[in-house]
């Protein structure tokens, strides 16, 4: 009977374990972009909330009109930021990634002086 319950602790200690080692694999793999897009009603924002969402691999998406921004974040191996990009250009909007806009305006601040 003790060996009997020594061998169901120990596997249930071995699927525990495999389980919180994929859980956290998966909280690993998620990952945030955010675009600076050319929405300005809520009308775009409800566009861009009923079909980005849909993507494979999207987990979230926030929409903020006062700074025309749009976050998603995804599981990276399944999308990417470009492939999320074109899905907001195909919707009809612009959409670039902000840091791209961030070292753009610091090559222009350069270019100046």
């Amino acid at each position: 009977m003790n060996k009997n319950c020594l061998i169901t602790a120990l596997l249930l200690l071995m699927v525990t374990s495999v389980t919180l080692n994929a859980q956290e694999k998966n909280k690993k793999e998620l990952q945030t972009v955010r675009f600076e897009t050319s929405i300005d009603c809520e009308n775009c924002v409800n566009t861009i909330m009923k079909n980005i969402p849909f993507i494979k691999g999207v987990k979230d998406v926030k929409c903020d009109l006062s700074t025309k921004e749009v976050a998603v974040q995804y599981q990276d191996g399944k999308t990417t930021p470009e492939l999320l990009k074109r899905a907001i250009e195909k919707l009809g909007y612009t959409a670039k990634e902000a840091t791209e806009k961030k070292k753009e305006e610091g090559t222009q601040q350069e270019n100046r002086q």
